[in-house]
């Protein structure tokens, strides 16, 4: 009976021995179809062959951890099948005792969650991200801008970049929204380019932007990057609906060890508003 519903299992099992290498002595054939491996290329092999490049070390400690330890673990972990096609693998581990209490095999009972763990990642993605644009959208700019000051807060080298449209309302009116958001894709297109590797372009809302700058050490920086960033803005944008030229007015602020993420917001904002009292088209930096 208990033979048979291994054999039925849906789940894929294996048993492995409590020896050097821990090599499998067992596994059903539900654990062949998820992994695509017959049993022949199974039995006597370590489950670290089902690992890859994308499997977290973490998790792999952690099963260490519990195979020396002879305790169970749950955990989930990314694992490759036979075609190298990866696969979220839900793993239930548990030490199974002989009659006089010896720790003799551990038993793995796996599911492939990868629907499920794709479908999370899409919904994450979804909340961080700007729909119209396809940018990080202010949740994951805050997470990210918080995370950086964290991170370099002694430095000093974070710097921040406040774009916001000029007159951007007559273009809807003119156009449409239809266009208007036309050309916010295009604006979050331009923005991309003028972007170092390292930086990060995200939609506030409405028509403002932001560049988080990484690693901007000198105020020099800072004027390159706004100059490029106006540069942008010079060529028309064609629209659907016609050609149109849209300038946008900066703010550059560069990070004081010890200051509060309100507080260099609110700095840039200002530097932003302060380029628009002088013209627009234009960039201050503070």
């Amino acid at each position: 009976m208990l033979v048979a519903a291994l054999t039925n299992a849906t789940n894929g099992i294996v048993v492995s021995a409590n020896v050097d290498g821990r090599p499998i002595v067992y596994c059903n054939p539900a654990f062949e179809r998820l992994t695509e491996f017959s049993s022949s290329e199974i039995v006597g092999r370590n489950c670290r062959f089902l690992q890859g490049e994308g499997t977290d070390p973490e998790a792999i400690r952690q099963m260490r951890i519990a195979f020396e330890g002879g305790t169970a673990i749950d955990l989930v972990i990314l694992n490759y099948k036979k075609s190298g096609t990866p696969f979220w693998n839900a793993l239930n581990i548990g030490p199974i005792h002989n009659a006089q209490g010896v720790l003799t095999h551990f038993i793995g009972v796996q599911t492939d969650v990868t629907e499920r763990i794709d479908l999370q990642k899409q919904l994450e993605q979804r909340a961080f991200t700007d729909v119209l644009t396809g940018l990080p959208n202010r949740a994951q700019f805050m997470h990210e801008l918080e995370r950086e000051l964290g991170l370099r807060d002694r430095q000093g080298h974070v710097a921040l970049g406040f774009v916001d449209l000029d007159d951007f309302k007559s273009i809807n009116d003119r156009y449409g929204h239809v266009a208007g958001d036309e050309l916010l894709m295009q604006v979050a297109t331009r923005l991309t380019g003028v972007a170092r590797g390292i930086d990060l372009v995200a939609r506030l809302g409405g028509d403002e932007f932001v560049l988080l700058l990484r690693q901007t050490a000198s105020r020099h920086v800072l004027e390159l990057i706004g100059s490029r960033t106006l540069a942008a803005f010079q060529l028309p944008f064609v629209l659907d609906a016609g050609t149109v030229t849209v300038h946008a007015s900066l703010g550059f602020v560069q990070h004081v060890a010890g200051e509060s993420t309100a507080a260099l917001l609110e700095r840039a904002d200002q530097c932003m508003y302060a380029a628009k009292r002088q013209g627009k088209n234009s960039f201050v930096t503070g």
